[in-house]
């Protein structure tokens, strides 16, 4: 609560109910939900895409369709991202009694799917920026380099089922995401 204090004395109200919001959902929604349902990650990837609605409140007083398109790249980013994760350790969530795809299904494939169809979603939105003159074409061609390393990296884990490939599907999501705000800096102030 200090910093919700913090960020309402030295940014502006939106920015602290923001953060207030964010800090809810993940300690008061998504945690306990950890141990009922597999949809915890769907429910966690929101308070893990506020974060630049919160950035973007701090520097501008208010949220725009950009800032949503911020929040909409990374809410799907991390499905991929956090589906590799519970595959890697599905035996310890297990263990922890925690619901995660991968710890209540045996064959896999409906954490494959998810995987893919997040991976598959994520490269267009990734892509609105150019269309809505967020950024240019060195963005577009960038982020759709990245993308198709992801796509790859999904499939290839998809595929094998293996933990070095979903470690190797980590590894590229971890990857993606500096690389698209970076390609967006990049390509604004070029």
């Amino acid at each position: 609560l200090i910093g919700v204090a913090y960020l309402y004395i030295e940014t502006n109200i939106l920015t602290a109910f923001l953060s207030l919001l964010t800090s809810f959902l993940y300690i008061m929604v998504y945690t306990p939900m950890k141990r009922v349902s597999w949809l915890n990650t769907t429910v966690g990837s929101i308070p893990g895409a506020l974060p630049p609605l919160g950035g973007w409140a701090a520097s501008t007083g208010s949220l725009s369709f950009e800032a949503g398109i911020l929040f909409l790249i990374l809410f799907i980013w991390q499905h991929p991202h956090f589906y590799a994760i519970a595959w890697m350790f599905k035996e310890d969530y297990k263990r922890g009694g925690f619901k995660m795809l991968p710890c209540i299904e045996e064959d896999g494939k409906r954490t494959f799917k998810q995987i893919m169809i997040y991976s598959l979603i994520l490269i267009p939105v990734s892509l609105i920026p150019v269309f809505i003159g967020m950024s240019g074409k060195f963005y577009f061609f960038g982020v759709l380099l990245a993308g198709i390393f992801l796509l790859q990296s999904s499939l290839i884990f998809i595929r094998s089922h293996s933990n070095l490939d979903a470690r190797n599907l980590l590894k590229t999501t971890v990857y993606y995401l500096p690389v698209l705000l970076l390609l967006i800096v990049v390509d604004v102030n070029f």
